[in-house]
C-alpha cells in the first residue's frame, strides 16, 4: 500500500484535474469547454452517485466522463470490458461496478504499468513517460474490494506487449483508453478494435485535453482510415468509436 502521504497527493491531483483551469493560456484550438445544456443524469442515479463518492479520490477522470461510462457500460452488447490506464482504479470500478448490476454481464480487465506512462515519444507535447506512478496493484484492489467488486481482474505490466496475450481470446463490449501519449493508444486500439463485437465501443479518455495532443492524433488518424465504425467526439473530452460490423 502507499504511505499517508502519498496518498494524499493522489488525492489532489485528482481534484486538480478534475476542474477546470481557467488561468492557463491555451493555444488555438484548446481552451474551456462549456456547454450550455442543463440536464444532469448523474445527478438522478443514486446507484452512480455511491460509486462516485468511492471512487472520486481514485481517478482523474471527471465526472461527466465518468457518467459516460458508467452509461455505456449498462447498455452494450454481451462482452468483457478492458481499461488500459487504470492508474488508481477509479474508472475501472466505476465500470465493473456498472458491468455487476446489469451491463455487459462479462469480466473486466483493468490494465496499467503501475509504473507510470509508458511509450511517450514526439507526437506528445507534455507526457516523457513514468508520469503518474503514485498508485499500485493494492490500492486499485482495496477500492474493488470496498465497493464489492468481484467481477474485475488487474493486468499488471505494458499492454499489449506484456499483459494481451492472455486475454487475446475475448471478445470485448466496451475498451477504455486511458493511456495519455499517442503510441501507446495506438497500439490498444489495433490490439482491441478486432476483438471487439458489434455494437461495442471503443472510447478515448484523452482525445479533448490539453497536453495529450497525441491521442488526438492518433484519434484523426484512426477515424480517416475507418470504415467499419462510428465516430462520436464527446464535448466531455472522450472520443467515442462504436464498432458497427466485421
Amino acid at each position: 500500500m502507499t504511505n499517508s502521504g502519498q496518498t494524499d497527493a493522489a488525492a489532489e491531483q485528482s481534484s486538480i484535474n478534475t476542474r477546470p483551469n481557467r488561468d492557463r493560456v491555451y493555444p488555438p484550438g484548446y481552451g474551456v469547454v462549456e456547454p450550455v445544456a442543463n440536464y444532469r443524469p448523474w445527478e438522478l442515479d443514486e446507484q452512480f452517485q455511491v460509486v462516485y463518492a468511492a471512487v472520486r479520490d481514485h481517478t482523474m477522470v471527471d465526472i461527466y466522463r465518468l457518467w459516460v461510462l458508467w452509461t455505456l457500460a449498462g447498455r452494450l452488447p454481451a462482452g468483457d470490458i478492458l481499461e488500459v490506464g487504470s492508474w488508481r482504479g477509479g474508472s475501472g470500478a466505476v465500470l465493473a461496478r456498472r458491468a455487476a448490476g446489469g451491463g455487459t454481464g462479462g469480466r473486466v480487465w483493468l490494465a496499467d504499468t503501475f509504473a507510470g506512462v509508458v511509450k511517450a515519444g514526439e507526437r506528445d507535447s507534455y507526457y516523457r513517460g513514468g508520469e503518474h506512478a503514485n498508485t499500485s496493484p493494492e490500492v486499485v484492489r482495496e477500492l474493488l474490494e470496498r465497493l464489492g467488486v468481484g467481477n474485475a481482474e488487474l493486468l499488471v505490466g505494458t499492454f499489449p506487449e506484456e499483459t494481451g496475450a492472455g486475454i487475446a481470446g475475448r471478445n470485448f463490449a466496451l475498451c477504455h483508453i486511458d493511456v495519455d501519449v499517442y503510441q501507446s493508444a495506438m497500439d490498444v486500439f489495433r490490439w482491441a478494435w478486432p476483438r471487439m463485437v458489434p455494437g461495442g465501443v471503443v472510447v478515448f479518455d484523452d482525445y479533448g485535453f490539453y497536453g495529450c495532443e497525441g491521442v488526438t492524433a492518433c484519434v484523426e488518424e484512426v477515424v480517416a482510415d475507418l470504415s467499419d465504425g462510428v465516430f462520436v467526439p464527446n464535448l466531455s473530452g472522450q472520443a467515442v468509436i462504436t464498432r458497427v460490423g466485421y
